[in-house]
């Protein structure tokens, strides 16, 4: 790996990208701000809930990826972290709530799997938000995969806190902006525990780790960097926790926040 003199973790929904502002992909400020960022000796890091897949249109421009909230980490091409969920803990969840009317989806980081009985639950979504449906594929339970992170989708209200509950000492579990959904992790694997192992890794202190996010499951990021950096239209929880605050995507707030800590 490289020899960076210091680390900024973007999110990616809400931070490089925002569905309020239909903004798909990153933005021609924010890739110029990103490109004098690395010529400046910075890596230049995705930290996401998504798969490598789900990056796939913006992941070049950087220099690695944390994914699916913390599971997998990876930086100039080197794995430097894959935690999954083992075969048994998975079929325990898929059998005390596949019944209880969700929707389950399984990541690894190339394709979401999906049980049988939700094939057209995940057509209708690939139609929905124009995404191939080769992303997806049938869960075959009987073939050993690395699960990163499920994904639950549900009807009942109460789902979401019985999981929690019952699983507290299992599971991490970050509520989706959109109802209804929530990302389960292993326990403790988080984007700010990752963070910790990657700037671990590379030999950068804390001081010179820089965040951008918007949402709750950005908390602990921005914790564990030197500057955490809330985006324009960020969660209660994040204007806790930020360092300091920037403008929205649609107008360039990284750009904006890198500029004022002169970094670019």
């Amino acid at each position: 790996m490289k020899k960076y003199k210091g680390a900024v973790f973007f999110d990616y929904d809400g931070t490089l990208v925002d569905e309020v502002d239909h903004i798909k992909t990153v933005t021609p400020k924010t890739l110029e701000a990103i490109r004098r960022l690395q010529d400046n000796g910075y890596a230049a890091l995705l930290c996401s809930g998504r798969t490598k897949r789900f990056l796939e249109a913006d992941i070049e421009h950087f220099d690695g990826a944390v994914t699916c909230n913390g599971s997998y980490a990876e930086v100039d091409g080197e794995v430097l972290r894959d935690i999954y969920i083992e075969e048994d803990l998975l079929h325990e969840v898929i059998d005390k709530y596949f019944i209880r009317d969700t929707i389950i989806q399984m990541d690894t980081q190339d394709v979401t799997y999906y049980l049988h009985n939700d094939e057209e639950f995940f057509k209708y979504f690939c139609r929905l938000f124009s995404l191939p449906m080769e992303w997806y594929a049938p869960w075959k339970y009987w073939e050993k995969q690395h699960i990163s992170k499920l994904t639950m989708n549900y009807k009942a209200p109460d789902v979401f806190e019985d999981f929690k509950k019952e699983y507290a000492d299992t599971f991490e579990c970050a509520k989706h902006v959109r109802e209804n959904f929530f990302d389960i992790t292993l326990k403790g694997v988080t984007k700010g525990d990752a963070v910790v192992q990657v700037a671990d890794d590379l030999g950068i202190s804390k001081e010179n780790l820089y965040a951008f996010g918007d949402s709750d499951n950005d908390v602990e990021m921005l914790k564990n960097v030197g500057t955490g950096i809330g985006m324009g239209r960020c969660s209660d929880a994040v204007k806790e926790t930020a360092d300091m605050f920037t403008q929205t995507t649609k107008e360039n707030g990284i750009y904006h926040a890198l500029r004022e800590l002169e970094l670019i």
